[in-house]
């Protein structure tokens, strides 16, 4: 009888950690933040029309990423702070092409409502960019 209780007591345990899910979406007021990775290093914020003045209020929603300093000049830093050039700003990528680690210069190329995700990658996933992605990476997709 003890035997036929914990089997049905491991079973009952085994069906519910299967029926869980490992990756997480959370949608919020036209903002969709997807968890794409099982280490959580990787982050993808899709765009919904209207929601959005500039790049800033993209990353505000991802977590990660910090953003400190005047809206006009922020500072963005991704999970941290690892220096290995003396800068601390990731490096930014729109459709492919490295464009460096100016926010401004970024903001100022990009119209916003031309946006349609943004990925941030650390870790490995940012070891495709070299030494230039040791501090992030945030992968920028228009609908072009």
């Amino acid at each position: 009888m003890k035997k036929a209780i914990l089997l049905l007591i491991t079973l009952f345990l085994a069906s519910i950690i299967g029926c869980s899910t490992s990756q997480p979406t959370v949608e919020d007021e036209g903002l969709e933040v997807v968890n794409e990775a099982q280490d959580n290093s990787e982050n993808v914020v899709a765009n919904q029309p209207d929601n959005f003045r500039n790049l800033v209020d993209f990353l505000y929603r991802v977590s990660g990423v910090n953003i400190t300093g005047p809206s006009s000049n922020p500072t963005i830093t991704v999970r941290g702070i690892s220096s290995i050039n003396s800068g601390i700003e990731p490096l930014y990528v729109i459709d492919g092409q490295a464009i460096g680690t100016n926010y401004l210069t970024v903001n100022g190329m990009l119209n916003v409502r031309d946006i349609d995700n943004v990925k941030i990658l650390k870790g490995s996933e940012a070891s495709l960019y070299g030494v230039r992605g040791a501090n992030g990476v945030i992968v920028i997709t228009t609908r072009r």
